[in-house]
C-alpha cells in the first residue's frame, strides 16, 4: 500500500472517531454533565467544520476560512467548560473571554483568507493558548487547594492542556511557514494531523466513561 493510502486514511480518522464521539454522546446524552455537554457539543462542531472542510476544498481549493472560525468556536466552548469548572465566581472573566471572542470575529474578517499565500490566523493562536491557559490556572487552583481533585477532572484538564499547547504551537508557527522548505511544514503538519485524533478520542472516551450507567 502507498504512503498516499495510508495518509488518507490518517485524515480520515479525526471525522470518523467525532462522528463516533457524537454517537456516544447522544446515546448517553441525559447522563451527561455541563462539562461533558460541553465536550459533546465540541466534537459535533468538529465534525461539522470538518466536514465543510473537504467540502470548500473539492469545491473552492481553498478552506482557510474555518481555520478562524473553529478557533472561535473553541474558544467559546471551552471557555464554557472552564467558567463551570473553576471560573464560575470571577467576574471578569465573561468579559474577557468576550473580547478575545471579537479578536477572533475580527481575524475571520481580516484573515485574507482568500489568498492563502498571505493567509494568517493570530485568532487561532490566541485560541489556544487561552485555552492552555485555563488549565495552567485549573493546575494552580489545585495547588492552593482551591477546587477539586477529582481523578476525572485533572485528567480532563492535563489531555486539554496537553493537545492545544501543541496545538497553539503548530498555529503559531504555521503563520510563519510560507517560505519554509516543504519536508519541514509536512513533518509539523503531520504530528498536529496525529494529535488531532488522538485528542477526539480521548474526548469520546470521556464522554462514555461518564455517560454510562454505574454498575452495581
Amino acid at each position: 500500500m502507498t504512503d498516499n493510502f495510508w495518509l488518507e486514511i490518517l485524515l480520515a480518522c479525526p471525522t470518523v472517531i467525532s462522528f463516533i464521539g457524537i454517537i456516544i454522546g447522544l446515546l448517553y446524552f441525559g447522563r451527561l454533565n455541563y462539562i461533558n455537554k460541553c465536550i459533546f457539543s465540541y466534537l459535533i462542531a468538529a465534525f461539522i467544520i470538518d466536514i465543510a472542510s473537504r467540502y470548500l476544498q473539492i469545491t473552492y481549493s481553498n478552506n482557510l476560512i474555518l481555520v478562524p472560525i473553529f478557533g472561535f468556536i473553541e474558544l467559546l466552548l471551552f471557555s464554557m467548560l472552564y467558567n463551570e469548572l473553576i471560573f464560575n465566581k470571577n467576574r471578569l472573566f465573561k468579559p474577557i473571554i468576550g473580547l478575545f471572542l471579537l479578536f477572533i470575529l475580527i481575524d475571520i474578517i481580516t484573515s485574507k483568507a482568500s489568498t492563502p499565500k498571505y493567509f494568517q490566523s493570530f485568532g487561532r493562536v490566541l485560541d489556544g493558548f487561552s485555552i492552555v491557559f485555563f488549565s495552567l490556572y485549573f493546575y494552580w487552583k489545585i495547588l492552593k487547594e482551591e477546587t477539586s481533585k477529582e481523578i476525572k477532572k485533572i485528567r480532563l484538564n492535563t489531555g486539554i492542556f496537553l493537545f492545544f499547547l501543541l496545538n497553539s504551537l503548530w498555529f503559531l508557527i504555521a503563520n510563519f511557514l510560507v517560505n519554509t522548505p516543504y519536508n519541514l511544514v509536512f513533518s509539523l503538519w503531520l504530528i498536529n494531523i496525529i494529535a488531532t485524533p488522538l485528542f477526539y478520542s480521548f474526548l469520546t472516551f470521556n464522554l462514555w466513561q461518564n455517560g454510562r450507567p454505574l454498575k452495581l
